[in-house]
């Protein structure tokens, strides 16, 4: 990570931890876990009587991760998954972002935008039920499938009853190292829409949001396998997703051209498909 650790500050602690932990994090000066840092070690400094973020963590500066430093890391990740996806008989796709992802830009209220990483390695995930989603809705009303073959191989809740599905996800995950890019939204109108009686005026100033998301650069892998050992049903599983994946997107801002794909060819394999 490139963020280091201000020791100059005014709170002795500046970490929601016990007193020896903070110590313990600030002798060590970093955390090299991303989804630590973005949950559990944001540091906040004292500014005329009021507690918040150090400004570095605000405009996301302190969060662009460096991944290539856990390359072996993702790499013994990747080939684990391989092996749960083979077990499972699932059927596997690679593919790219197209330009940008933004998977789990509502889960962090404290920077006001997060970002959906593994629970344990802190890299950047995509969530099974976020890919199952997108191919219930690209299966519904992309293709017009059939509500009963739909409900058969995703599931489907009723008011008297449910079912799981016969198709299993397993969540995407980084096939090398991803890449985090910063970002921003940058609203003039943010007054006219907070204030009633403000007009939305072009004298109005900015007010950047920033945000982190998944460059083009970052390959992941996807996988869809059958409860029942049904090889047609994964493969159907698989179109609809390398379908939704490539015409719905996934994540947020898709209407903004965020969240689009492009399949790929297996890591050391060639071209891209």
């Amino acid at each position: 990570m490139k963020w280091r650790m201000p020791r100059l500050v005014s709170w002795a602690t500046p970490y929601p931890f016990a007193r020896d932990t903070a110590d313990a994090l600030l002798a060590e000066g970093h955390c090299d876990n991303f989804g630590l840092l973005m949950d559990r070690y944001l540091a906040y400094t004292d500014e005329r009587g009021k507690v918040q973020l150090l400004r570095e963590f605000n405009n996301r500066r302190a969060l662009e991760p460096d991944f290539r430093g856990l390359e072996a890391l993702i790499r013994a990740h990747q080939a684990r998954w391989q092996r749960t996806a083979a077990a499972l008989g699932a059927t596997v796709l690679f593919a790219r972002p197209e330009w940008r992802v933004i998977v789990g830009l509502g889960t962090h209220e404290l920077l006001g935008g997060g970002i959906t990483v593994h629970p344990v390695y802190g890299f950047p995930i995509l969530p099974a039920s976020a890919l199952k989603g997108i191919c219930r809705a690209y299966a519904e009303r992309v293709l017009d499938q059939p509500a009963d073959r739909v409900d058969r191989l995703l599931g489907c809740l009723r008011d008297d009853a449910g079912s799981r599905g016969d198709l299993v996800f397993l969540d995407a995950v980084p096939a090398g190292v991803p890449r985090v890019e910063r970002d921003v939204i940058n609203p003039v109108f943010a007054a006219y829409y907070l204030a009633a009686h403000t007009p939305p005026a072009d004298y109005l100033s900015p007010r950047p949001i920033f945000f982190l998301a998944v460059g083009a650069e970052s390959l992941y892998s996807f996988a869809v396998g059958s409860l029942s050992g049904d090889p047609e049903a994964a493969r159907q599983g698989r179109e609809w997703l390398s379908g939704a994946l490539q015409e719905i997107g996934v994540g947020a801002k898709t209407a903004a051209g965020y969240g689009y794909w492009v399949l790929a060819s297996e890591p050391g394999s060639g071209a891209e498909a």
